[in-house]
């Protein structure tokens, strides 16, 4: 991932997980983000949601210095994308939710009766 896309992100998710916008899964990936880049600029910088271009250029100088931290980083924001990829739920019609689960390998429960079931007569 190139390296400055990769400090924005980081910023953004470690941020997310200050504000809590997310929940469970997500929350939880999101505040691995952020207790990776507490421990690493402890001491150096202290986190606020204020100074977002000052971490990002935090974290550009340090990748730049250190490849086992640009590597753990991408790990780490790679694994929130794929959290957050993994299910989206939203309700957009008045019958009900449409569930969306973009990296599910089997089949959701009750899809197989929807599918065979015919609602209209031959």
């Amino acid at each position: 991932m190139e390296l400055s896309i990769l400090a924005l992100q980081a910023v953004k998710i470690a941020f997310d997980a200050m504000d809590k916008v997310s929940g469970g899964a997500l929350e939880k990936a999101g505040a691995n983000v952020l207790d990776f880049l507490i421990k690493r600029f402890q001491g150096k910088l202290q986190i606020k949601r204020s100074d977002s271009k000052i971490l990002e250029a935090a974290i550009l100088c340090e990748a730049g210095k250190d490849d086992q931290f640009q590597e753990d980083l991408e790990r780490l924001v790679t694994q929130y994308h794929q959290t957050q990829n993994t299910f989206n739920i939203s309700q957009s019609t008045d019958s009900g939710a449409n569930f969306n689960f973009g990296s599910n390998a089997g089949t959701v429960i009750g899809q197989q009766k929807i599918e065979t079931q015919q609602f209209f007569r031959r």
